[in-house]
């Protein structure tokens, strides 16, 4: 692991440092890459405090993570949609600041969150979703171990274009390997 890696942790989001999030979401296009139809554009401090809320139920379907570098937040993901019963989660909203990106902080971050959600919450599964046009966050996934399972075809609209979303997982058994 190189040093800037170790310099670098996987730690409980803040909502102190959702501003630092935001600034990293320019656009419509921007949000709806990172978050789907999670939020309303535009974003705003209110609208993520309201997701969160789901992080202090008794028993959280969501998980958010804050990536920091040497003290200094970089990165964001959240482990969602735990359901128990089934053992599985999604890997949702993941965001590296732009001025890190294209330097394996999102790899790094991802496979933290792979630990937290097989070693820490015992899941079997954890999928994810990325839509076709983000090849960077895609090879990501699949540099960290994640099969594609398929294609969702023209699920969402951007401006007068129809995207198509990919359905990624890994299974624990893929993990441990």
């Amino acid at each position: 692991m190189s040093a800037t890696m170790r310099s670098m942790e996987l730690v409980p989001f803040k909502q102190k440092h959702i501003r630092e999030i935001l600034s990293w979401i320019k656009s419509e296009t921007d949000m709806i890459q990172w978050a789907g139809a999670t939020f309303v554009w535009p974003l705003t401090q209110k609208q993520f405090r309201e997701h969160l809320k789901a992080a202090r139920l008794e028993h959280p379907t969501l998980y958010p993570f804050a990536l920091e570098k040497r003290g200094k937040i970089v990165g964001y993901c959240e482990i969602s949609d735990h359901r128990r019963r089934y053992n599985s989660a999604m890997l949702s909203r993941v965001i590296i600041s732009t001025r890190y990106r294209k330097k394996d902080f999102g790899k790094f971050m991802v496979k933290q969150a792979m630990q937290y959600a097989f070693g820490d919450l015992g899941l079997h599964r954890l999928g994810l979703g990325v839509y076709v046009s983000n090849k960077s966050a895609i090879r990501c996934y699949k540099k960290a171990g994640f099969v594609l399972e398929g294609t969702l075809r023209e699920v969402v609209k951007v401006g007068n274009s129809y995207w198509n979303y990919l359905r990624m997982s890994i299974l624990r058994k893929e993990w441990e390997c």
